[in-house]
């Protein structure tokens, strides 16, 4: 299979939605996405907080605003403990589409959708005292095996080793 394959699971995973799934915890907002200026017209950028949608089309702005203005996008730097599972595959698709790295910083957290985000970077960093999680899908707090396979796909399809991919699918959502 090709990363291509990544839209067909999500546009599978917006079935899942459509048929009345919830695919993540209760999200109250969605994430903060903000732009950070580095030296020689670099910038980072950082998602925090709970993925929801249009985290993915915010993201898509600020990459464009950035460049629009003669810089380069070199990494996204990661701190959430998940939200929409549909979302965080949208925003895989993302970062995987414009080759930047990911970044999970001292002390920072990124579980459950966002590390598909974290795995789809072009370079992957986690720093010492990172806490990087993966975990079933839920619907309204009970596992959901059909979110959870196509999360495992869509791992699969970022080249996420087996054994994590295995943890993935073992260990509950809870």
């Amino acid at each position: 299979m090709k990363f291509a394959d990544i839209r067909l699971y999500a546009i599978a995973l917006c079935g899942l939605v459509n048929a009345g799934l919830v695919l993540s915890v209760s999200i109250v907002a969605a994430a903060e996405i903000k732009s950070l200026d580095l030296a020689d017209d670099r910038v980072e950028i950082s998602i925090s907080g709970n993925i929801a949608a249009g985290d993915a089309e915010l993201l898509r702005t600020r990459i464009k605003a950035a460049t629009d203005t003669g810089k380069l996008v070199t990494s996204v730097r990661l701190n959430s403990e998940g939200g929409s599972l549909l979302e965080g595959a949208r925003l895989a698709d993302l970062v995987r589409s414009t080759k930047v790295s990911t970044k999970v910083g001292q002390n920072a957290t990124c579980a459950s959708a966002c590390f598909l985000i974290f795995a789809a970077g072009e370079t992957k960093y986690a720093y010492v005292h990172a806490r990087i999680g993966v975990h079933g899908a839920s619907e309204n707090g009970t596992e959901s095996r059909k979110a959870t396979k196509a999360m495992a796909r869509i791992a699969e399809e970022l080249e996420v080793p087996e054994s994590i991919i295995r943890r993935m699918v073992n260990t509950p959502p809870s």
